[in-house]
C-alpha cells in the first residue's frame, strides 16, 4: 500500500490527529466513491490552470496522462486510494503516478491553486446528484413501462375499486394500473427539478471568500457539465438544498413505491386473489409449507421508511448549521449514496416483478358485488330528477334493509323495496351491471373505457410503447355519451402517396426522409422493439422534435421500417431507431436505410459513424467494424450514463470511417472526451480567456 502522505493541513497542527480522532475524521470510506468526478474535475481544473498560466503545456500534458493512468488502475481495482478523503487521496495518487512516470510531481502539487476541499466537495456532489437523477428518471420509466404493458393486457377487464378498503365502485383493472403510472410520472418531474437544482457550478468559490485566481468559470463549467454558475461563495460552499431536493423526490417516490406494493400485496393475498405472487419474485417459509410470499413488494413497501428516513436526516443536519461549510456536512453524502443504491437495487427488481403478474379473471369477476352499485341507483333517481341527498338516504336505507335481511338488495321482496322508495323496482335494479356503470364514466378523468383508452395512449405515447398523442374531444353537452378517442376511430385522411423525393425500389418500396405525419406510425414500428428490450424507448414528443433525422420505408402508404441519424459532436453521427416490421422482414430495408443515413452523415461532412447494436454481423455487413465501447465516450457520457441497462448491457459498439483514419483521430483525441458533458475547442478557435 502506497505511504499516506501528512494531512493537507499540517503545516499548522503538525502533530496531526490522533488515531481515535482520525477515525471520526476521514471521509475516505464515504466519499471515496466520487473518485470518478474527482479526477474529471482534475482534468478539466487543469485546463483552466493552464489558461491561467498556473500550468505549462507539457505539464498540463503530463497531468493529463497521470489521470489517466490513475482512472484506469481504479477502474480495475489494480489502485487503492488512500488519505484522508477523496481530494487529497486523488491528489497524492496523481502524484504518485507522475513520479512512476519519471514525470516531476509539480503539476499534481499545483491542482489545488485557487480552489479549496470545500467548492471541491460541493462540485463533486452536485456532479453525482445530476448523475442520479437523471438515472432515477430512466429507472422510473422502467418501471412505468411495466406498469403500461399490464394495463394494456387487462384490456376490457373491470375490477373493484376501494376506498377504506371496502367496497366502492366498479373500475376497469388498466384503470388501476394506469393510477401508478400518473404518480409515477410526477416524481420523474421531481426529479427533473432536484437535478435542476443541482446544476449550479460552485468552484470559484474556495474556502468561503472566493479566490483571487481570475478564469472563465463558464468554460470550466461546461467542462464539467454544469449549465449555471453559483453567483455568492459563502452560499455556495455550504449549499445542500440540491442533496435534500434529490433525497425528498426519493422519499416521495418510495411513498408511491410502497402503495403500489401494499396494492400488490393485497391483491396476491388469498381474500382477495386477483394475482399470484410470480415466480421468481416471491419465498416461501422456513416453517410452513404451503407458503407462497410476496416479499419483493413487502421489501418495496419498507424500503420508503430508509428513503424517508435519509432524508429527514440531512434536513435535520442542515436546520442546525450557520452559513458556510461545516464539517457536519460530511455527513450528507453517506445518506444520498444509501438512498441511490437501494433506489437503484428496488427499480431493477420491481418491473420483471410487476411484468410476471397475471391476472385471475374470475377472482376478479367475484369482487364484483352489488355494493359496487349503490351510487349508480342514486344517480338513476337523480336522472328521475330527485335530489342526491334524497336518493342517497333512500339507497342507504335499502342496503341497510337488504344487510338486516341477509339478501341482497335486489332479493328483498319488492313490497320492502317499495315501501322505502317507490322506483325501487325490479327493472330498476336489474338495470344496474357494471358494463352501465363504466360507461357512464368513460370520460375523463372517469374510469370506463374511453378514459382509459385515452390515458393508456398518452402514457404509450410518452414512455415510447406506442403512436401519437390522443386528441381529447369536449364532451358534447347535448350528448349523452361520449365520443371515442381520437386513437380508436378510422383514420381521417387517405394514406399518403408515395412521395417523389424519396429512391423507388424494385419491390415498390419507397426510401425517403421521414414526414410530420409518418410519427405515429414510425412509434408503432419502434414500438415492439422497445417492449423487448431491443431498442431504446423515444416518447412521441422526442421524435416530432428529431422527425429530421429520421429516414423510413414506405410500402402501399403504410411505413415498414425507420431508421435515423443523431449528431453526437461536431465529429461523430450515430445510426439510431433502427426497425424493421416484422412483416417486411427479409427485404434489405435496413440495409437500404443505413445507407440513407451514411449518405446523410457524408453530406454533413462528419467524418464517423457509430451504432451500438446486438447484430453486428449486420453491420459489418454494411462497412461498420467493432470498436471498444469506451473509444466512444460522446455516446457514452451523453446515453449510456442514463440507460438503466447500463450494467448489464450486451450491445457491441461498431463504427464506420467516412474519411480515412476518423478512428486513429478520434482514438488520439480521446482524452478530450472524458468528461460528463465534454468541451472541446474547434480547430483554430482562439484560447478561452483569463478575466484579469
Amino acid at each position: 500500500m502506497p505511504d499516506a502522505r501528512p494531512a493537507v493541513w499540517a503545516g499548522r497542527l503538525a502533530a496531526g490527529l490522533d488515531p481515535r480522532a482520525q477515525r471520526l475524521n476521514d471521509s475516505l470510506r464515504i466519499d471515496g466513491r466520487l473518485w470518478p468526478e474527482e479526477i474529471a474535475l482534475s482534468r478539466a481544473y487543469g485546463a483552466t490552470l493552464l489558461e491561467c498560466g498556473v500550468l505549462t503545456a507539457a505539464e498540463h500534458g503530463a497531468l493529463l496522462a497521470a489521470c489517466d493512468a490513475l482512472e484506469a488502475q481504479l477502474a480495475a481495482g489494480t489502485a487503492t486510494l488512500v488519505g484522508e478523503d477523496v481530494h487529497s487521496a486523488v491528489e497524492g495518487a496523481l502524484e504518485r503516478a507522475l513520479a512512476a512516470a519519471g514525470q516531476s510531481v509539480e503539476p499534481a502539487r499545483r491542482l489545488h491553486t485557487g480552489r479549496s476541499r470545500n467548492d471541491q466537495v460541493a462540485t463533486l456532489l452536485r456532479m453525482r446528484s445530476m448523475r442520479l437523477c437523471d438515472e432515477a428518471v430512466e429507472f422510473v420509466r422502467e418501471l412505468e413501462r411495466a406498469l403500461v404493458a399490464q394495463a394494456r393486457r387487462a384490456g376490457d377487464l373491470p375490477s373493484a375499486a376501494y376506498t377504506h378498503v371496502q367496497p366502492a365502485q366498479p373500475i376497469l383493472l388498466a384503470h388501476f394500473w394506469l393510477a401508478h403510472v400518473a404518480a409515477l410520472e410526477r416524481d420523474e418531474e421531481r426529479f427533473g427539478a432536484a437535478r435542476e437544482a443541482a446544476d449550479r457550478m460552485p468552484l470559484g468559490a474556495g474556502a468561503v471568500a472566493g479566490t483571487p485566481l481570475r478564469y472563465d468559470r463558464y468554460a470550466l463549467a461546461q467542462r464539467l457539465g454544469f449549465s449555471r454558475l453559483t453567483s455568492n461563495s459563502l452560499d455556495a460552499v455550504g449549499d445542500r438544498d440540491f442533496a435534500l431536493e434529490y433525497l425528498n423526490a426519493a422519499a416521495m417516490l418510495g411513498v408511491h413505491l410502497s402503495r403500489l406494493a401494499e396494492d400488490l400485496v393485497l391483491a396476491c393475498s388469498p381474500g382477495f386473489g386477483w394475482f399470484r405472487a410470480p415466480d421468481g419474485f416471491s419465498t416461501g417459509s422456513s416453517l410452513l409449507p404451503q407458503k407462497r410470499n410476496p416479499d419483493l413488494f413487502e421489501l418495496a413497501r419498507g424500503k420508503c421508511a430508509r428513503f424517508l428516513a435519509n432524508a429527514q436526516q440531512l434536513a435535520t443536519l442542515l436546520k442546525g448549521l450557520p452559513s458556510a461549510y461545516q464539517k457536519d456536512l460530511q455527513e450528507d453524502k453517506e445518506a444520498v449514496f444509501d438512498t441511490a443504491d437501494e433506489l437503484e437495487r428496488l427499480l431493477e427488481a420491481l418491473p420483471p416483478a410487476i411484468a410476471a403478474l397475471e391476472p385471475d379473471a374470475a377472482q376478479l369477476a367475484r369482487a364484483l358485488t352489488p355494493d359496487l352499485l349503490a351510487v349508480e341507483l342514486a344517480d338513476a333517481l337523480v336522472d328521475e330528477g330527485i335530489p342526491f341527498r334524497d336518493a342517497h338516504r333512500a339507497v342507504g336505507q335499502l342496503w341497510s334493509a337488504a344487510e338486516a335481511a341477509r339478501v341482497a338488495p335486489a332479493e328483498l321482496p319488492l313490497p320492502d323495496r317499495t315501501a322505502l322508495h317507490p322506483l325501487f323496482t325490479d327493472a330498476r335494479l336489474a338495470a344496474l351491471t357494471v358494463e352501465a356503470a363504466l360507461a357512464r364514466r368513460s370520460h375523463a378523468p372517469g374510469a370506463g373505457p374511453g378514459s382509459v383508452a385515452e390515458q393508456l395512449a398518452a402514457a404509450q405515447s410518452r414512455l415510447g410503447l406506442g403512436p401519437g398523442d390522443v386528441l381529447v374531444v369536449p364532451h358534447p353537452a347535448a350528448a349523452g355519451t361520449r365520443p371515442a378517442p381520437r386513437a380508436q376511430r378510422p383514420a381521417e385522411r387517405p394514406p399518403m402517396p408515395a412521395s417523389p423525393d424519396g429512391e423507388r425500389r424494385e419491390d415498390g418500396t419507397v426510401i425517403r426522409r421521414a414526414r410530420i405525419e409518418d410519427v405515429p406510425a414510425i412509434a408503432a414500428v419502434m414500438a415492439r422493439y422497445v417492449e423487448s428490450n431491443v431498442l431504446l424507448p423515444r416518447p412521441v414528443s422526442d421524435l416530432y422534435q428529431c422527425i429530421r433525422e429520421f429516414h423510413v420505408a414506405e410500402q402501399g402508404g403504410e411505413i415498414v421500417a425507420c431508421a435515423a441519424l443523431r449528431l453526437l459532436w461536431r465529429d461523430l453521427g450515430e445510426v439510431r431507431s433502427l426497425a424493421v416490421r416484422p412483416d417486411a422482414h427479409g427485404r434489405g430495408l435496413g440495409a437500404a436505410l443505413v445507407d440513407a443515413v451514411v449518405a446523410d452523415a457524408r453530406a454533413l461532412g462528419l467524418p464517423r459513424v457509430i451504432a451500438l447494436t446486438r447484430e453486428v454481423e449486420f453491420f459489418e455487413r454494411c462497412g461498420f467494424h467493432v470498436e471498444p465501447r469506451d473509444a466512444m465516450p460522446r455516446k457514452v457520457w451523453t446515453d449510456c450514463v442514463k440507460c438503466p441497462r447500463r450494467h448489464a448491457c450486451d450491445e457491441i459498439a461498431v463504427a464506420l470511417d467516412l474519411v480515412p483514419g476518423a478512428s486513429e483521430e478520434a482514438a488520439r483525441q480521446r482524452r478530450a472526451y472524458t468528461l460528463p458533458v465534454p468541451y472541446q475547442a474547434s480547430p483554430g478557435e482562439p484560447s478561452l480567456p483569463v478575466l484579469s
